[in-house]
């Protein structure tokens, strides 16, 4: 006798692979959703994130330190420096220096130092034929030296001595001792009084320099030039010095206490010779 298996277990065994086909589907379906879902979101953050920066204002740049400020400018100083520098050089010329450096004056008496500088178009009897006096009535006599130095702006010249013995006197030149020589044809002068207070050898030094437009600031370097003043002693200075000497007596070698001595007793044995001979005519 056959088994008989119920209709309904039947039509569930025959309808499995189909719910299984379909349910499988479904799921496929939820997936895809599910990850185009993600995509979409990423997209959307991604989105946001730039609409964003674009609002973002740009970040300022830090403040800086209290010691940037020095470093930053320092460079920019520097060039500015430089540049004014360079510019006052291109307007600079050659010019011409006249002075007497060998000199011969006499002790303690007040004589004058001359500097002449002319530019190079200058032509005044004065920078065509320089010339100074060595002393009051005598003859013009020609510097002894002439050489080349920078104008073209504001120029100096000074004068030093490194000497205890030596006294300069400013008076003349004016406060700074810088004088205008912007153009070819200018000239300008320099004047000293000088003295020196003992007989010898003695340097005094000059220096010209170039300032930049009205600035303390000096264009090139120095030119230098040196005066061999020779001082010679007088018969006046001789004199007063043997005076001067004769009244200290705390200054007195042994041979002047000795030479000074023996005039003294020299003049007392003559004073007697001439008493002895007034009061006996005889001779012998």
């Amino acid at each position: 006798m056959r088994s008989r298996t119920p209709k309904s277990a039947s039509r569930r065994r025959a309808g499995t692979p189909a719910g299984t086909a379909q349910g499988t589907e479904r799921r496929d379906s939820w997936t895809r959703i599910g990850v185009a879902l993600s995509l979409l979101m990423a997209l959307a953050g991604l989105a946001a994130d730039f609409f964003d920066v674009l609002r973002t204002p740009a970040r300022p740049a830090p403040t800086p330190t209290t010691a940037t400020p020095q470093a930053e400018r320092s460079p920019s100083e520097q060039l500015q420096y430089q540049a004014t520098v360079q510019d006052g050089r291109l307007d600079l010329f050659k010019g011409e220096l006249h002075v007497t450096t060998d000199r011969t004056e006499e002790v303690a008496e007040w004589f004058a130092v001359r500097v002449l500088i002319c530019g190079p178009a200058n032509n005044d009897e004065l920078c065509l034929y320089p010339a100074e006096l060595a002393s009051v009535g005598a003859a013009p006599r020609r510097p002894s030296t002439s050489m080349t130095v920078p104008a073209g702006g504001r120029v100096g010249v000074i004068l030093t001595a490194p000497y205890s013995e030596i006294e300069i006197k400013d008076d003349l030149n004016p406060e700074g001792s810088a004088q205008p020589l912007t153009d070819p044809t200018d000239a300008a002068t320099w004047w000293w009084n000088v003295r020196a207070s003992k007989p010898g050898t003695y340097e005094l030094r000059g220096a010209v320099f170039v300032l930049a437009a009205e600035t303390d600031r000096e264009l090139v370097t120095r030119e230098t030039f040196t005066i061999k003043l020779t001082v010679e002693r007088t018969a006046e200075y001789t004199a007063k010095k043997l005076w001067t000497m004769t009244l200290d007596v705390t200054k007195w070698s042994v041979p002047q206490i000795i030479t000074i001595l023996a005039a003294f007793i020299g003049a007392g044995a003559f004073a007697a010779w001439i008493r002895r001979r007034l009061r006996d005519p005889s001779p012998g």
